[in-house]
């Protein structure tokens, strides 16, 4: 903060220094074309330039009236006015660093201090995580020849196959080097030589989250070669065995258009010129691209309205589902992929409404759904309500889901004010929502999460994942009697293991993130949500070098945004280099999506226009360039088509076996309910 505030009362010096330069000359400030200039140091002056207020950096940037009677003055100190406003920027340069490396700070250190005490626990306990056991074989086997670690194993194995190499991390890859290499360089009794098949594709590298790095790929692809010896041979599988003719030219022509995202040489080189290929003996298929309506008041066919983007595409999705299976595929030879698990949630959750099966190894897990957490945060304020978190959750689903007032952050903040419950519940009471809190905890277990299902769940939410939950309840309680404090202790251990019970081996669609689809195909692929921005992620950072080391620290962490790039120094270079990363490994996850199909691949998005017809930076822009790219595009139509709609595979048919469970009544009458107390249950009766 010291630094800061001395590079902001040099600016200001440097700025009065530069007026006063001006007032020596007797300079009418007049004579300044608009006054931009003697207006910009008066900015300086009084601390309040912006990074969007016109730089002056070269002479003929100030502008002189024509008529100007001092122009030959004005001229002859231009260079020493612009000189002095290059301090100044820089100065500015140096202050935005500094201010963005001290909102990561706090982090930083509390994450330090974290680390110590790991490594504290892990001395005491004698114990080592795996996640370092990387980082130790790299810093052991630096600098050795023949490194003593890998003596044995490279005698006894020589020959290594390495698959999905694009996901290996760097670290990961450089402690394997010296035990390939020992194998390549030498030659076994009978004078073979050891060898190494590396297989994989740069264009799916989706993990650089957790260490893959696609530019490690595409470098050992080129010229690169880390081992001794010199033979290489690069082998290019051209032909897609696995998609129907139109899908394979939809992808070509798509992601051949992508390669102009990229500045970087090596990614334009990788989707323009390795990023096609050729058919098989499937002649066919189907790509649907279709946009939903713009988030306005839309009537469905109920004659509900809906303002709600995530509705949208839910509608979206369940309608593309029937006109598939209208088409003759059953339900299992269709997957719905996601990028965020999110999505995956909310479809699960809207199909299940609607009468869908569904199966998915992340969307069927109770603890997943929001009503779920919503029943679980209440339960954790009711055995403390001191705990500001747990109040904190359920109040954000009450500002997201049961009122319209006021922001969602306003209607938080304005909750945790209450400070006792009774100024809670009122407070709750001009939402519309009645409840007693100490009433509540007079209650059964169950009778008290079948309370806080009526009053906080609207009729329309996911009765499959909370009538589950309530069996969980009420199997607990009736075994255990247990209270708030047990249950949630027990939710706690156990609560990651609970799933709706999913029709495996049954006719069910597949919701699944694209993460989780790498290396699957599917007959037919509905890709939802396909509007992702990928130039915004808020939560990413990035290193930069400190160029003076004024601070003992070589390295700061910074959020990676665009006001990177005005740091100074190489902060440009670097934030670019990020950028340029970033826009592939969107590309990259989109590609995963898009060559999942089979047959039929179903596109839906959103149409993210400016107001002045600008495209907008997310995934949505891409599949609008492409259809104006092929010359079909038309504001006025909804979707777009290429191929045959009609099913070209031969399906068997399917009996579904699963017996379907009864319609449950969403509204749950406890009266209604025997419950069966423990001495009861040691008689094989029941207790009123």
């Amino acid at each position: 903060k010291e630094a800061v505030s001395h590079l902001d009362a040099d600016s200001v010096a440097k700025a009065d220094e530069a007026m006063a330069l001006i007032e020596s000359k007797g300079i009418d400030l007049k004579s300044f074309s608009r006054g931009t200039f003697p207006n910009h140091l008066g900015y300086i002056q009084k601390g309040e330039l912006k990074s969007s207020h016109k730089k002056f950096r070269e002479i003929d940037d100030i502008a002189v009236n024509k008529t100007a009677k001092d122009k030959d003055v004005i001229e002859s100190i231009s260079g020493e006015l612009i000189a002095i406003l290059g301090a100044v920027y820089k100065n500015y340069e140096k202050k935005n660093f500094y201010t963005a490396f001290l909102k990561n700070i706090t982090p930083l250190s509390l994450l330090n201090s974290i680390s110590q005490e790991l490594e504290r626990i892990q001395k005491e306990q004698n114990i080592l995580s795996i996640s370092e056991f990387n980082a130790i074989i790299y810093k052991e086997i630096q600098n050795q020849p023949a490194p003593f670690i890998y003596e044995r194993l490279g005698e006894r194995y020589r020959h290594f196959f390495i698959d999905e190499f694009q996901d290996t991390s760097e670290m990961q890859w450089h402690n394997l080097i010296p035990l390939i290499d020992n194998a390549l360089a030498s030659e076994d009794l009978s004078g073979v030589r050891g060898s190494l098949m590396i297989v994989g594709d740069p264009k799916q590298s989706i993990y650089r989250w957790r260490g893959g790095k696609a530019e490690q790929f595409i470098a050992l692809s080129k010229c690169h070669n880390p081992f001794s010896n010199p033979d290489k041979k690069l082998v290019r599988l051209e032909k897609n065995y696995r998609s129907y003719s139109e899908i394979i030219q939809f992808n070509n022509a798509f992601f051949a258009m992508l390669a102009d995202e990229f500045s970087n040489e090596d990614y334009q080189d990788l989707y323009r010129n390795h990023s096609r290929q050729e058919n098989n003996s499937k002649i066919g298929g189907y790509v649907n691209i279709s946009f939903i309506p713009e988030v306005t008041e839309v009537s469905d066919e109920d004659g509900e309205g809906t303002n709600d983007k995530e509705q949208l595409y839910l509608k979206a999705t369940l309608k593309t589902i029937y006109e598939v299976a209208a088409k003759g595929y059953a339900y299992k030879d269709i997957v719905l992929l996601t990028r965020k698990r999110s999505s995956g949630v909310a479809l699960a959750n809207y199909l299940t409404e609607n009468g869908i099966k569904i199966l998915s190894s992340e969307t069927l897990l109770i603890e997943n759904a929001t009503e779920v957490r919503l029943i679980l945060n209440v339960l954790r304020y009711l055995k403390n309500n001191n705990d500001k978190e747990a109040k904190a959750a359920f109040l954000y689903f009450v500002a997201r889901y049961r009122q319209n007032q006021l922001q969602i952050h306003d209607c938080i903040e304005q909750g945790m004010q209450q400070e006792t419950e009774v100024a809670l519940e009122s407070w709750l009471r001009e939402l519309g929502i009645e409840i007693s809190f100490d009433e509540c905890r007079k209650k059964s277990l169950y009778e008290t999460v079948e309370i806080i299902i009526a009053v906080f769940i609207k009729e329309k939410s996911t009765i499959s994942y909370v009538q589950y939950f309530l069996d969980l309840v009420l199997e607990r309680d009736v075994r255990t009697q247990s209270g708030i404090a047990d249950f949630l202790d027990y939710w706690e251990k156990n609560g990651s293991k609970f799933s709706i019970p999913s029709p495996e081996g049954n006719n069910a669609v597949r919701i699944m993130t694209i993460h989780k689809s790498k290396g699957l195909e599917f007959p037919v692929v509905i890709f939802p949500f396909a509007e992702e921005n990928y130039a915004a992620a808020p939560r990413n950072k990035m290193w930069l070098e400190m160029e003076e080391d004024e601070f003992a620290i070589s390295r700061a962490l910074v959020d990676a945004k665009k006001e990177v790039s005005e740091y100074g120094g190489k902060a440009a270079e670097v934030y670019e280099e990020k950028s340029q990363q970033d826009i592939l490994d969107n590309i990259n996850v989109l590609y995963v999506a898009l060559t999942r199909a089979e047959e039929q691949l179903y596109i839906i998005s959103g149409r993210n226009v400016s107001s002045k017809g600008e495209l907008q930076n997310n995934m949505s822009s891409f599949f609008i360039k492409y259809l104006d790219f092929q010359g079909v595009y038309n504001e006025d139509s909804m979707v777009f088509e290429f191929g045959e709609p009609n099913r070209q595979s031969v399906g068997g048919s399917y009996t579904d076996t699963q017996q379907l469970i009864v319609e449950v009544n969403e509204k749950l009458n406890p009266k209604a309910i025997k419950i069966a107390q423990r001495e009861a249950l040691m008689w094989g009766t029941t207790q009123e």
